[in-house]
């Protein structure tokens, strides 16, 4: 059947090696993958990076790239044909992808960390012709390349590309939960590529960290074929447990990550367990990279005294998929920069969703994948589904989802995501999900950060003897509650959230709250969260009645304790 694609035995390549390390020298700018990297002399110079202080130069990247090129075509794969490929985060993964564009097989990168009952489900509609889950490469020292036949496969196989053909699957189901997948060409993520790094500033002599998932789009794009445009490092960490090891090791001066990763960075350095932040990163970070969620500016804040520069990036999966970007010489806090030199941005002016950021780019999708459906083109300005703002300076200011409205009992609509964004700039807050359909008012749930809570309970002198009856103390919660109280006088009096309900664990995909990147899925964590929501509203789940606020804080199970916020401003 389709969903067992033949080809699934197909054979590992014979050489071994644990590389960690890619060194390389690129030329940008090229219509395909395979002619960057023709740019990649074997005989740039070895410097340990990673982790283990292995490595590999892009010579002998590509040299195996040629001959996994070879095993694919050999088993009968030709240019169009899918290939899905579930593997670690290593060197051997890159080995793949690099073999996939100079066949011009498609790649159908999988998330390896997605259970084997979801990787089985996604092949029944994605529909390869084979499957590799592992691969195990042994490259040539540059001593023994041959680096003219190199070059010349090299430009052979440049020459026979299609850049506009399909070249990547990338699968994303965004905080919708929904499956779906993007389609590219060779010639939009070249483009993607070159365009973020003529933004970031990127030089041959960098040191990047590659530590994201390279089957996420921000990912590849980012850290992998940035990479091949610019050349440089790239230091490959494959347990992401041990990205502050890397960082000793390797010395990056280019990070990119997600917000959260930021955030623990940012409370552990105001909390005193990190003292010198950039000493953290290796000593050598000239700047950091959030993209994938919105990043607070309170961490922005924290990482700008310590003289690490950290902004922000935006972009989405159709749009190949950085949109805008931004560098330190131009950063302009909470926004995402502008969008980058090609790519045009304007507000939608429709009355059903005005104010939402449309984008036209080059790098645009071939088309959008669905479980058993037919690709659709998208059209030539996406739609993001992100309410934004445009500043003087052109940069963009994400201030909320387009379909992330709540309806209050009383009719009034309000944006959680704005309420939300609010309440997570004070320190005492890790995650934050505001709810409100069907409510008398907006009700937070909130994931404490626990170094503040601990330094506060020292600061009140409470006497408490576990986690759970620290988040019942009601002076600690009294001090909690006129914090957030405080943090929300700006918005309007109907969009402020009376009551929150502290949780006691983070969200987060392991839960299905959140996506990789931790947005949060508010419709999953609601339905989690639902007793404890209609305990904290004063809700009968048996039988719809409200009850008062003190049967309702009593109401509270699992240890996790509600607070009433019934002030007046």
């Amino acid at each position: 059947s389709s969903a067992r694609p033949r080809g699934a035995g197909v054979p590992k390549p014979s050489r071994r090696t644990s590389a960690a390390a890619l060194r390389a020298s690129a030329h940008p700018g090229s219509a395909s993958l395979p002619r960057l990297s023709r740019g990649h002399g074997p005989s740039v110079p070895q410097s340990p990076a990673g982790p283990d202080g292995t490595q590999m130069t892009w010579g002998e990247l590509l040299d195996a790239a040629l001959d996994y090129a070879g095993v694919i075509e050999a088993v009968g794969l030709g240019r169009g044909d899918r290939l899905a490929h579930v593997g670690p985060h290593s060197a051997e993964w890159i080995v793949v992808d690099l073999a996939c564009l100079l066949t011009g097989v498609v790649h159908v990168a999988l998330h390896a960390d997605e259970s084997p009952a979801a990787i089985a489900e996604q092949l029944t509609w994605l529909v390869p012709q084979a499957l590799v889950e592992h691969t195990v490469v042994e490259g040539r020292v540059s001593s023994t390349l041959d680096r003219a036949a190199i070059i010349q496969a090299l430009a052979a196989r440049a020459a026979a590309c299609d850049p506009d053909a399909p070249a990547a699957i990338f699968l994303s189901s965004g905080t919708t939960g929904r499956p779906r997948a993007v389609l590219h060409s060779q010639r939009a993520l070249a483009w993607n590529a070159a365009a973020s790094s003529g933004v970031v500033l990127d030089d041959p002599r960098d040191v990047r960290l590659s530590w994201l998932p390279l089957s996420h789009a921000y990912a590849r794009v980012g850290d992998l074929y940035t990479a091949l445009v610019r050349g440089g490092t790239l230091c490959v960490v494959s347990d992401r447990t041990r990205v502050l090891d890397a960082c000793h090791r390797a010395g990056p001066t280019v990070i990119l990550g997600v917000p959260a990763f930021f955030e623990r960075l940012a409370a552990g350095a105001a909390a005193g367990r990190i003292p010198d932040l950039a000493a953290a990163r290796g000593g050598r970070v000239r700047m950091c990279v959030a993209g994938g969620a919105p990043l607070k500016e309170r961490t922005a804040a924290v990482f700008a005294a310590r003289g690490v520069p950290l902004v922000q990036g935006y972009g989405l999966a159709e749009a190949g998929p950085v949109v805008s970007l931004s560098n330190p010489r131009i950063v302009r806090p909470g926004t995402v920069g502008p969008p980058l030199a090609g790519v045009e941005v304007r507000l939608d002016e429709r009355p059903e969703t005005r104010g939402q950021l449309l984008v036209k780019t080059p790098s645009r999708a071939l088309g959008i994948l669905a479980p058993h459906a037919a690709p659709v083109a998208p059209p030539a300005w996406l739609e993001t589904g992100d309410v934004a703002s445009i500043d003087d300076a052109g940069h963009i200011v994400i201030t909320g989802r387009l379909k992330d409205v709540a309806v209050l009992a009383s009719g009034v609509k309000l944006p959680p995501a704005e309420v939300e964004r609010a309440l997570a700039e004070d320190e005492v807050v890790a995650q934050v999900c505001v709810v409100g359909d069907g409510l008398a008012a907006p009700l937070a749930l909130v994931v404490p950060e626990p170094t503040v809570i601990r330094r506060a309970i020292r600061r009140l002198g409470l006497i408490v003897f576990s986690k759970r009856s620290a988040l019942r103390h009601p002076r600690l919660l009294a001090w909690l509650s006129r914090r957030l109280a405080r943090r929300q006088r700006h918005l309007p009096r109907a969009w402020r959230a009376r009551r929150f309900v502290l949780v006691g664990r983070p969200f987060d995909a392991a839960h299905g709250e959140a996506t990789e990147s931790l947005k949060l899925k508010r419709g999953a964590i609601a339905t989690h969260f639902a007793t404890e929501i209609a305990a904290a509203a004063g809700i009968d789940p048996a039988g719809g009645r409200r009850r008062s606020p003190e049967h309702a804080a009593a109401a509270a199970p699992g240890g996790q304790r509600l607070v009433p916020a019934d002030w007046q401003g």
